[in-house]
Protein backbone atom coordinates (compact mmCIF):
# COMPACT_ATOMS: atom_id res chain seq x y z
CA UNK A 1 0.00 0.00 0.00
CA UNK A 2 1.31 3.45 -0.94
CA UNK A 3 1.68 5.47 2.31
CA UNK A 4 1.12 8.68 0.33
CA UNK A 5 -2.40 7.44 -0.48
CA UNK A 6 -3.08 6.84 3.21
CA UNK A 7 -1.91 10.20 4.52
CA UNK A 8 -5.03 12.19 3.69
CA UNK A 9 -5.84 14.92 1.16
CA UNK A 10 -2.86 17.02 2.29
CA UNK A 11 -0.07 14.60 3.15
CA UNK A 12 2.35 15.70 5.84
CA UNK A 13 5.95 14.59 6.35
CA UNK A 14 6.73 13.84 9.99
CA UNK A 15 10.11 15.48 10.59
CA UNK A 16 10.51 13.70 13.92
CA UNK A 17 10.39 10.42 12.01
CA UNK A 18 12.77 11.71 9.33
CA UNK A 19 15.19 12.81 12.04
CA UNK A 20 15.48 9.21 13.25
CA UNK A 21 17.11 8.29 9.94
CA UNK A 22 19.97 10.66 10.80
CA UNK A 23 20.70 9.28 14.25
CA UNK A 24 21.88 5.95 15.60
CA UNK A 25 20.85 3.19 15.55
CA UNK A 26 18.80 3.79 12.37
CA UNK A 27 21.60 5.81 10.73
CA UNK A 28 24.18 3.05 10.85
CA UNK A 29 21.66 0.20 10.83
CA UNK A 30 20.10 1.59 7.64
CA UNK A 31 16.42 1.02 8.38
CA UNK A 32 13.22 3.03 8.61
CA UNK A 33 12.12 3.00 12.26
CA UNK A 34 8.59 4.31 11.59
CA UNK A 35 6.50 5.74 8.78
CA UNK A 36 7.73 9.14 7.59
CA UNK A 37 4.14 10.35 7.09
CA UNK A 38 1.91 11.84 9.78
CA UNK A 39 -1.03 9.61 10.58
CA UNK A 40 0.37 6.53 8.81
CA UNK A 41 1.63 3.45 10.65
CA UNK A 42 4.41 1.33 9.18
CA UNK A 43 3.86 -2.42 9.49
CA UNK A 44 6.84 -4.63 10.40
CA UNK A 45 8.33 -7.11 7.92
CA UNK A 46 6.38 -10.36 7.92
CA UNK A 47 8.18 -12.99 10.01
CA UNK A 48 9.12 -16.38 8.59
CA UNK A 49 9.99 -19.80 9.99
CA UNK A 50 13.50 -21.22 9.49
CA UNK A 51 13.11 -24.49 7.59
CA UNK A 52 16.02 -26.46 6.07
CA UNK A 53 15.72 -26.94 2.34
CA UNK A 54 15.59 -30.66 1.42
CA UNK A 55 18.14 -30.12 -1.35
CA UNK A 56 20.47 -27.96 0.73
CA UNK A 57 21.27 -24.28 0.61
CA UNK A 58 22.56 -24.31 -2.96
CA UNK A 59 19.28 -25.78 -4.21
CA UNK A 60 17.37 -23.13 -2.26
CA UNK A 61 19.49 -20.44 -3.90
CA UNK A 62 18.93 -21.90 -7.37
CA UNK A 63 15.17 -21.85 -6.75
CA UNK A 64 15.42 -18.25 -5.60
CA UNK A 65 17.25 -17.18 -8.77
CA UNK A 66 14.85 -19.15 -10.95
CA UNK A 67 11.77 -17.57 -9.36
CA UNK A 68 13.13 -14.03 -9.75
CA UNK A 69 14.02 -14.49 -13.43
CA UNK A 70 11.10 -16.67 -14.52
CA UNK A 71 9.49 -14.03 -16.74
CA UNK A 72 12.64 -12.17 -17.83
CA UNK A 73 13.93 -12.35 -21.38
CA UNK A 74 17.04 -10.32 -20.54
CA UNK A 75 18.59 -10.69 -17.08
CA UNK A 76 20.89 -8.11 -15.55
CA UNK A 77 23.30 -8.67 -12.67
CA UNK A 78 25.03 -5.90 -10.70
CA UNK A 79 28.53 -7.34 -10.41
CA UNK A 80 31.03 -5.92 -7.94
CA UNK A 81 33.83 -8.45 -8.25
CA UNK A 82 32.98 -9.89 -4.83
CA UNK A 83 31.73 -13.39 -4.04
CA UNK A 84 28.07 -12.52 -3.38
CA UNK A 85 27.21 -10.99 -6.74
CA UNK A 86 29.37 -13.58 -8.48
CA UNK A 87 27.30 -16.39 -6.94
CA UNK A 88 24.21 -14.67 -8.32
CA UNK A 89 25.73 -14.39 -11.81
CA UNK A 90 26.83 -18.03 -11.92
CA UNK A 91 23.35 -19.23 -11.03
CA UNK A 92 21.79 -16.88 -13.57
CA UNK A 93 24.03 -18.36 -16.26
CA UNK A 94 23.03 -21.89 -15.21
CA UNK A 95 19.32 -21.27 -15.68
CA UNK A 96 19.26 -18.59 -18.40
CA UNK A 97 19.26 -20.92 -21.38
CA UNK A 98 19.28 -18.82 -24.55
CA UNK A 99 18.23 -15.65 -22.73
CA UNK A 100 20.55 -12.63 -22.67
CA UNK A 101 22.66 -12.00 -19.56
CA UNK A 102 24.22 -8.58 -18.96
CA UNK A 103 26.54 -7.79 -16.06
CA UNK A 104 26.93 -4.21 -14.82
CA UNK A 105 29.88 -3.05 -12.76
CA UNK A 106 30.80 0.37 -11.42
CA UNK A 107 34.27 1.79 -12.04
CA UNK A 108 35.24 1.98 -8.36
CA UNK A 109 38.70 1.93 -6.80
CA UNK A 110 39.26 0.06 -3.56
CA UNK A 111 41.26 1.37 -0.61
CA UNK A 112 44.45 0.10 -2.28
CA UNK A 113 43.73 2.20 -5.37
CA UNK A 114 42.84 -0.78 -7.57
CA UNK A 115 39.91 -0.62 -9.98
CA UNK A 116 37.33 -3.37 -9.71
CA UNK A 117 36.80 -3.45 -13.50
CA UNK A 118 39.95 -5.49 -14.37
CA UNK A 119 39.02 -7.86 -11.52
CA UNK A 120 35.56 -8.39 -13.01
CA UNK A 121 36.90 -8.83 -16.54
CA UNK A 122 39.47 -11.38 -15.34
CA UNK A 123 36.81 -13.30 -13.44
CA UNK A 124 34.54 -13.49 -16.48
CA UNK A 125 37.50 -14.70 -18.55
CA UNK A 126 38.70 -17.25 -16.00
CA UNK A 127 35.17 -18.60 -15.58
CA UNK A 128 34.66 -18.92 -19.33
CA UNK A 129 31.81 -16.40 -19.34
CA UNK A 130 33.26 -13.79 -21.71
CA UNK A 131 31.10 -14.95 -24.62
CA UNK A 132 28.07 -15.71 -22.46
CA UNK A 133 27.84 -12.47 -20.47
CA UNK A 134 27.97 -8.93 -21.81
CA UNK A 135 29.81 -6.57 -19.44
CA UNK A 136 28.73 -2.93 -19.14
CA UNK A 137 30.87 -0.54 -17.07
CA UNK A 138 29.27 2.39 -15.24
CA UNK A 139 31.58 5.33 -14.55
CA UNK A 140 30.53 7.13 -11.31
CA UNK A 141 32.13 10.33 -12.56
CA UNK A 142 30.02 10.45 -15.74
CA UNK A 143 27.04 8.18 -15.20
CA UNK A 144 24.72 9.54 -12.53
CA UNK A 145 20.95 9.90 -12.33
CA UNK A 146 18.29 10.82 -9.82
CA UNK A 147 16.88 7.72 -8.10
CA UNK A 148 13.18 6.98 -8.40
CA UNK A 149 11.37 8.78 -5.60
CA UNK A 150 9.61 6.40 -3.22
CA UNK A 151 6.86 7.37 -0.76
CA UNK A 152 8.32 4.84 1.69
CA UNK A 153 11.47 6.92 2.19
CA UNK A 154 14.89 7.86 0.84
CA UNK A 155 17.32 5.38 -0.71
CA UNK A 156 19.50 3.90 2.03
CA UNK A 157 22.14 2.38 -0.24
CA UNK A 158 25.63 3.83 -0.50
CA UNK A 159 25.60 5.03 -4.13
CA UNK A 160 21.99 5.89 -5.03
CA UNK A 161 22.78 8.13 -8.03
CA UNK A 162 25.19 5.60 -9.52
CA UNK A 163 22.69 2.79 -8.99
CA UNK A 164 20.01 4.91 -10.65
CA UNK A 165 22.26 5.42 -13.68
CA UNK A 166 22.93 1.69 -13.77
CA UNK A 167 19.19 1.01 -13.77
CA UNK A 168 18.56 3.50 -16.56
CA UNK A 169 21.35 1.94 -18.65
CA UNK A 170 19.89 -1.51 -18.02
CA UNK A 171 16.48 -0.26 -19.11
CA UNK A 172 17.88 1.05 -22.40
CA UNK A 173 19.45 -2.36 -23.02
CA UNK A 174 16.14 -4.16 -22.47
CA UNK A 175 16.89 -5.70 -19.06
CA UNK A 176 13.74 -7.03 -17.41
CA UNK A 177 15.11 -7.65 -13.91
CA UNK A 178 18.33 -6.60 -12.21
CA UNK A 179 19.73 -9.01 -9.63
CA UNK A 180 22.48 -8.44 -7.07
CA UNK A 181 24.19 -9.98 -4.06
CA UNK A 182 22.58 -7.58 -1.60
CA UNK A 183 21.93 -9.01 1.86
CA UNK A 184 24.44 -11.83 1.72
CA UNK A 185 26.88 -10.44 4.30
CA UNK A 186 24.13 -9.71 6.81
CA UNK A 187 22.42 -13.05 6.27
CA UNK A 188 25.29 -15.52 5.89
CA UNK A 189 28.26 -13.83 7.57
CA UNK A 190 30.06 -15.59 10.41
CA UNK A 191 29.01 -13.93 13.67
CA UNK A 192 31.26 -12.87 16.49
CA UNK A 193 31.38 -14.85 19.76
CA UNK A 194 30.96 -18.22 18.02
CA UNK A 195 34.08 -19.83 19.54
CA UNK A 196 32.02 -22.26 21.62
CA UNK A 197 29.73 -23.24 18.74
CA UNK A 198 32.68 -23.83 16.42
CA UNK A 199 34.59 -25.83 19.02
CA UNK A 200 31.58 -28.12 19.50
CA UNK A 201 31.14 -28.61 15.76
CA UNK A 202 34.74 -28.78 14.52
CA UNK A 203 36.99 -29.13 17.56
CA UNK A 204 39.49 -27.03 19.49
CA UNK A 205 41.89 -26.45 16.57
CA UNK A 206 39.11 -24.96 14.46
CA UNK A 207 38.03 -22.75 17.35
CA UNK A 208 41.60 -21.47 17.69
CA UNK A 209 41.71 -20.64 13.97
CA UNK A 210 38.38 -18.83 14.27
CA UNK A 211 39.77 -16.82 17.18
CA UNK A 212 42.72 -15.76 15.05
CA UNK A 213 40.39 -14.77 12.20
CA UNK A 214 38.11 -12.58 14.33
CA UNK A 215 40.71 -11.36 16.81
CA UNK A 216 41.56 -8.26 14.83
CA UNK A 217 38.03 -6.88 14.56
CA UNK A 218 35.53 -5.55 17.06
CA UNK A 219 36.02 -6.74 20.63
CA UNK A 220 38.45 -9.45 19.44
CA UNK A 221 39.62 -12.28 21.66
CA UNK A 222 38.64 -10.42 24.84
CA UNK A 223 35.07 -10.29 23.55
CA UNK A 224 35.14 -13.99 22.73
CA UNK A 225 36.27 -14.78 26.27
CA UNK A 226 33.54 -12.54 27.70
CA UNK A 227 30.94 -14.39 25.62
CA UNK A 228 32.02 -17.73 27.09
CA UNK A 229 31.82 -16.39 30.66
CA UNK A 230 28.44 -14.77 29.94
CA UNK A 231 26.89 -18.21 29.49
CA UNK A 232 27.04 -18.54 33.27
CA UNK A 233 25.13 -15.29 33.87
CA UNK A 234 21.34 -14.78 33.97
CA UNK A 235 19.79 -14.03 30.57
CA UNK A 236 19.15 -10.35 31.33
CA UNK A 237 22.66 -9.67 32.57
CA UNK A 238 24.16 -11.59 29.65
CA UNK A 239 22.14 -9.64 27.09
CA UNK A 240 23.10 -6.30 28.63
CA UNK A 241 26.78 -7.28 28.75
CA UNK A 242 26.60 -8.42 25.12
CA UNK A 243 25.24 -5.05 24.06
CA UNK A 244 27.88 -3.12 26.00
CA UNK A 245 30.69 -5.17 24.42
CA UNK A 246 29.31 -5.49 20.89
CA UNK A 247 27.66 -2.10 20.42
CA UNK A 248 29.44 0.33 22.77
CA UNK A 249 28.57 3.27 20.50
CA UNK A 250 24.88 2.35 20.80
CA UNK A 251 24.76 1.88 24.56
CA UNK A 252 23.58 5.49 24.84
CA UNK A 253 22.99 6.54 21.20
CA UNK A 254 23.92 10.19 20.64
CA UNK A 255 22.79 11.97 17.45
CA UNK A 256 25.02 14.31 15.50
CA UNK A 257 24.91 17.99 16.56
CA UNK A 258 23.93 18.69 12.95
CA UNK A 259 20.48 17.30 13.75
CA UNK A 260 18.67 20.35 15.10
CA UNK A 261 16.46 20.56 18.18
CA UNK A 262 13.87 19.38 19.04
CA UNK A 263 14.54 16.50 16.64
CA UNK A 264 17.92 15.70 18.17
CA UNK A 265 16.54 15.16 21.68
CA UNK A 266 13.65 13.14 20.31
CA UNK A 267 16.02 10.91 18.32
CA UNK A 268 18.25 10.38 21.37
CA UNK A 269 15.27 9.38 23.50
CA UNK A 270 13.93 7.05 20.81
CA UNK A 271 17.36 5.47 20.23
CA UNK A 272 17.82 4.64 23.89
CA UNK A 273 14.34 3.13 24.08
CA UNK A 274 15.10 1.06 20.96
CA UNK A 275 18.30 -0.25 22.56
CA UNK A 276 16.48 -1.25 25.74
CA UNK A 277 13.85 -3.04 23.67
CA UNK A 278 16.52 -4.93 21.71
CA UNK A 279 18.35 -5.99 24.89
CA UNK A 280 15.05 -7.18 26.39
CA UNK A 281 14.35 -9.19 23.22
CA UNK A 282 17.72 -10.95 23.37
CA UNK A 283 17.13 -11.79 27.04
CA UNK A 284 13.57 -13.03 26.50
CA UNK A 285 14.67 -15.29 23.62
CA UNK A 286 17.66 -16.56 25.59
CA UNK A 287 20.04 -15.84 22.71
CA UNK A 288 23.72 -16.57 23.12
CA UNK A 289 26.04 -13.75 22.17
CA UNK A 290 26.70 -15.42 18.80
CA UNK A 291 22.98 -15.79 18.07
CA UNK A 292 22.35 -12.21 19.19
CA UNK A 293 25.10 -10.93 16.87
CA UNK A 294 23.71 -12.93 13.94
CA UNK A 295 20.23 -11.58 14.71
CA UNK A 296 21.44 -7.98 14.94
CA UNK A 297 23.39 -8.30 11.68
CA UNK A 298 20.19 -8.91 9.74
CA UNK A 299 17.31 -7.40 11.70
CA UNK A 300 15.74 -4.93 11.21
CA UNK A 301 15.69 -6.06 7.59
CA UNK A 302 14.86 -3.26 5.17
CA UNK A 303 13.54 -3.75 1.64
CA UNK A 304 14.92 -0.91 -0.48
CA UNK A 305 12.91 0.15 -3.51
CA UNK A 306 14.31 0.13 -7.03
CA UNK A 307 16.68 2.93 -8.02
CA UNK A 308 15.39 3.33 -11.57
CA UNK A 309 12.99 1.88 -14.14
CA UNK A 310 14.18 -1.75 -13.88
CA UNK A 311 12.85 -3.97 -11.05
CA UNK A 312 15.62 -5.00 -8.65
CA UNK A 313 15.92 -8.10 -6.49
CA UNK A 314 18.43 -10.18 -4.58
CA UNK A 315 18.15 -13.98 -4.50
CA UNK A 316 19.59 -13.84 -0.99
CA UNK A 317 16.47 -12.04 0.23
CA UNK A 318 13.54 -14.09 -1.08
CA UNK A 319 11.33 -15.62 1.57
CA UNK A 320 12.29 -19.16 0.57
CA UNK A 321 16.02 -18.56 0.75
CA UNK A 322 15.78 -16.61 4.00
CA UNK A 323 13.94 -19.54 5.56
CA UNK A 324 16.60 -22.01 4.40
CA UNK A 325 19.52 -19.78 5.38
CA UNK A 326 18.35 -19.14 8.92
CA UNK A 327 17.94 -22.88 9.41
CA UNK A 328 21.69 -23.41 8.90
CA UNK A 329 23.55 -23.78 12.25
CA UNK A 330 25.70 -20.76 13.05
CA UNK A 331 28.90 -22.79 13.25
CA UNK A 332 28.28 -24.13 9.72
CA UNK A 333 28.78 -20.60 8.39
CA UNK A 334 32.49 -21.08 9.13
CA UNK A 335 34.81 -23.46 7.29
CA UNK A 336 38.05 -23.95 9.27
CA UNK A 337 39.99 -25.73 6.51
CA UNK A 338 39.47 -23.02 3.84
CA UNK A 339 42.76 -21.38 2.75
CA UNK A 340 42.14 -17.74 3.78
CA UNK A 341 40.24 -15.94 6.53
CA UNK A 342 37.97 -14.35 3.90
CA UNK A 343 37.00 -17.75 2.54
CA UNK A 344 36.62 -19.28 5.98
CA UNK A 345 34.11 -16.57 6.90
CA UNK A 346 32.34 -16.61 3.50
CA UNK A 347 32.02 -20.35 3.17
CA UNK A 348 28.25 -20.49 2.86
CA UNK A 349 28.45 -18.15 -0.15
CA UNK A 350 31.26 -20.24 -1.65
CA UNK A 351 29.16 -23.36 -1.13
CA UNK A 352 26.56 -21.91 -3.50
CA UNK A 353 29.02 -22.15 -6.40
CA UNK A 354 30.41 -25.17 -8.25
CA UNK A 355 33.66 -26.47 -6.76
CA UNK A 356 35.36 -26.16 -10.14
CA UNK A 357 35.25 -22.33 -9.99
CA UNK A 358 36.94 -21.99 -6.58
CA UNK A 359 40.55 -21.76 -7.87
CA UNK A 360 39.86 -18.49 -9.73
CA UNK A 361 37.83 -16.69 -7.05
CA UNK A 362 39.21 -13.74 -5.04
CA UNK A 363 40.66 -14.82 -1.70
CA UNK A 364 40.62 -11.45 0.01
CA UNK A 365 37.91 -8.87 0.46
CA UNK A 366 38.18 -5.46 -1.20
CA UNK A 367 37.15 -2.39 0.79
CA UNK A 368 35.85 0.89 -0.62
CA UNK A 369 35.75 3.17 2.43
CA UNK A 370 37.76 5.91 0.69
CA UNK A 371 35.40 5.91 -2.30
CA UNK A 372 32.40 6.28 0.01
CA UNK A 373 34.10 9.09 1.91
CA UNK A 374 34.63 10.93 -1.37
CA UNK A 375 30.98 10.38 -2.23
CA UNK A 376 29.96 12.02 1.05
CA UNK A 377 31.79 15.23 0.13
CA UNK A 378 29.32 15.81 -2.72
CA UNK A 379 26.89 17.37 -0.23
CA UNK A 380 27.50 21.13 -0.15
CA UNK A 381 26.71 22.34 3.37
CA UNK A 382 26.65 25.96 2.14
CA UNK A 383 24.06 25.42 -0.60
CA UNK A 384 20.32 26.00 -0.10
CA UNK A 385 18.96 22.89 1.64
CA UNK A 386 15.32 22.11 2.35
CA UNK A 387 16.39 20.15 5.42
CA UNK A 388 17.91 23.37 6.80
CA UNK A 389 14.99 25.52 5.68
CA UNK A 390 12.45 23.33 7.51
CA UNK A 391 14.54 23.29 10.71
CA UNK A 392 15.64 19.66 10.64
CA UNK A 393 19.34 20.46 10.22
CA UNK A 394 21.57 23.00 11.98
CA UNK A 395 23.66 24.52 9.18
CA UNK A 396 26.53 25.70 11.38
CA UNK A 397 26.92 22.24 12.92
CA UNK A 398 26.58 20.62 9.50
CA UNK A 399 29.61 22.57 8.27
CA UNK A 400 31.68 20.75 10.92
CA UNK A 401 30.19 17.30 10.31
CA UNK A 402 32.66 14.74 8.90
CA UNK A 403 30.83 11.44 9.44
CA UNK A 404 30.43 9.66 6.08
CA UNK A 405 27.24 7.81 7.04
CA UNK A 406 25.55 10.99 8.26
CA UNK A 407 26.46 13.04 5.19
CA UNK A 408 25.42 10.37 2.70
CA UNK A 409 22.13 9.74 4.49
CA UNK A 410 21.45 13.47 4.70
CA UNK A 411 22.01 13.77 0.95
CA UNK A 412 19.40 11.06 0.39
CA UNK A 413 17.02 12.67 2.89
CA UNK A 414 17.39 16.05 1.18
CA UNK A 415 16.45 14.58 -2.21
CA UNK A 416 13.52 12.74 -0.66
CA UNK A 417 12.17 15.85 1.06
CA UNK A 418 12.37 17.78 -2.21
CA UNK A 419 10.46 14.98 -3.94
CA UNK A 420 7.81 14.98 -1.22
CA UNK A 421 7.33 18.75 -1.55
CA UNK A 422 7.00 18.45 -5.33
CA UNK A 423 4.14 16.03 -4.71
CA UNK A 424 2.26 18.53 -2.56
CA UNK A 425 3.32 17.30 0.88
CA UNK A 426 3.58 19.62 3.86
CA UNK A 427 7.07 19.35 5.36
CA UNK A 428 6.95 19.36 9.14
Amino acid sequence: MNPLDLSGPVPGVDLYAVGLLLAPPALTGEFYPVSLWRGVERLPVRPFTPVPHPGGLRAAFAESVRSLTEHADTIGVALSGGLDSLATLLHVCEIAGDRRVIAFTGEQRDDQGRSCVPVVRRLLSDLGLEDRVRLVVIDPERHRAQPVWSPVGPRLDSLPEVNAALSETAHRLGVDVLLSGVGSDELLGVPRYATGEIARRYGARAAWRYLRDVGGSGPGTAGEAAAVLARLAPAGASARAYWAVNWPEWTAPTPSPALAEPYRSYAAEWGRAWVEQRIASHAAEGRSWAHADAFDAFWPHEVIGQAGPVPEASPFLTEGFLSAAFAVPLAARYRPDAPTAYWRCKWLVLSLMPRRVLPVLPRRKAYYTAALAREATALDARAPLLSVECGLIDRSALAREKDTAFLMTLSAVEQWLLGARERGAVIG
